[in-house]
């Protein structure tokens, strides 16, 4: 249903997701989005449920910014699968890797993308909305480093 174009702008969408956050460009991010009118909201467990585009924003920005989680962490997308719902939506799901690259080189984290919803706009493909499980081992490794750190 899409042609291979299509599916190479989705694949490159998500590496523009994850190389926008690891550079801390929250405009770069939020461009991986669709326009405010038309978001579906992204639910990352744990970490927050943005229900507006707003909302998102602030929370990359937060994400990005001084003392934020992401910041000396790489994110890497693995196992995309890009389902056709249409011409101009399909489901994607993808593993992320999150990875400590500031400190000590590791893999810190895992979780997968469920079913986020991509539909193809004037601007070309973009997020409408997204839902990320964050796998248990992170929160187990948290609580280790707090206890750690006393």
């Amino acid at each position: 249903m899409i042609s291979y174009e299509d599916q190479l702008e989705i694949r490159n969408l998500v590496a523009r997701y994850s190389i926008t956050t690891d550079n801390a460009d929250v405009d770069g991010f939020m461009n991986c989005w669709v326009e405010p009118e038309d978001y579906g909201g992204y639910d990352s467990g744990s970490f927050g449920n943005m229900k507006t585009w707003d909302e998102l924003r602030e929370f990359e920005a937060h994400h990005v910014g001084e003392g934020g989680m992401a910041n000396g962490k790489r994110h890497q997308a693995t196992n995309l699968l890009i389902e056709p719902i249409s011409a101009t939506e399909v489901h994607l799901t993808h593993d992320l890797l999150v990875l400590e690259v500031a400190d000590e080189p590791r893999i810190i984290a895992t979780g997968r993308y469920d079913k986020s919803v991509v539909v193809k706009t004037a601007k070309g493909w973009r997020f409408k909305s997204r839902k990320l499980d964050v796998d248990a081992g992170f929160f187990k490794l948290m609580k280790r480093i707090e206890a750690e750190a006393g």
